[in-house]
């Protein structure tokens, strides 16, 4: 026999050793491991596998203030919005749209201190009572939960969907969410969180300067005399 066909054939029967042996250590993994190791095993193998690449940056600081907002009361709201835009002269099947969502937000009551300044306590010759003046409470712009809000239905058109196939349009769930947002705003208006936030920060002022041997604690709410210059 040839040299070079023993060798061909050697190297044949060591191929078939190896894979043998390697398909009985994969047959003896367990499924979660079999299945990661051929995963790993193909990527490798496969001259059009993706990778990826983060060229994103590091954050960069635009801004830093100091807050002075006491965060007195907080809602949650949960509003459905149902919208339909419809074509004058055409069935809703050809052209159309109609939105149904649910837009989660919250809505927060605080008092500004940051305009307070040494006349807004006056104290009592005696010193045994404080009263205080803080600005009243306000409420902030709703902030939607994007991952908590979501859409029960949307429907459109034939020419709707055609046209999403060219340039899909976002443009109908950024308007619900606004809608939302609106009426989150309104809802929170019409409640009493305005009121309960006072009685909190009243009580939380109380407590301080309680405190710090205040026996009457005075709080009142409304316009704040300016800083003294």
């Amino acid at each position: 026999m040839p040299a070079w066909l023993a060798g061909a054939i050697g190297f044949g029967l060591a191929l078939v050793l190896v894979v043998g042996v390697l398909a009985g250590i994969v047959g003896g993994m367990r499924e979660g491991v079999r299945d990661a190791f051929l995963g790993a095993l193909l990527d490798d193998l496969n001259p059009f596998s993706r990778s990826e690449l983060d060229r994103s940056t590091e954050p960069v600081l635009t801004s830093l203030r100091d807050l002075s907002r006491f965060v007195a009361a907080e809602a949650e709201y949960e509003v459905l919005v149902d919208l339909e835009s419809d074509v004058e002269h055409l069935p809703a099947w050809l052209a159309g749209e109609r939105l149904s969502l649910v837009a989660h937000g919250t809505v927060e009551a605080y008092v500004d201190f940051g305009g307070l300044d040494a006349r807004a306590i006056r104290v009592s010759p005696d010193g045994e009572s404080v009263t205080v003046t803080v600005p009243e409470p306000e409420l902030t712009e709703p902030s939607i939960d994007l991952d908590a809000s979501h859409v029960l239905s949307h429907e459109r058109g034939l020419i709707d969907r055609v046209g999403d196939l060219l340039a899909p349009d976002t443009d109908a769930r950024q308007e619900a969410l606004a809608e939302g947002r609106d009426r989150i705003a309104g809802a929170a208006a019409e409640s009493d969180l305005a009121g309960r936030a006072e009685e909190n920060t009243a009580r939380t002022l109380e407590t301080l300067l309680a405190s710090l041997g205040y026996e009457r604690v005075t709080v009142e709410f409304g316009p704040v005399s300016p800083p003294a210059r």
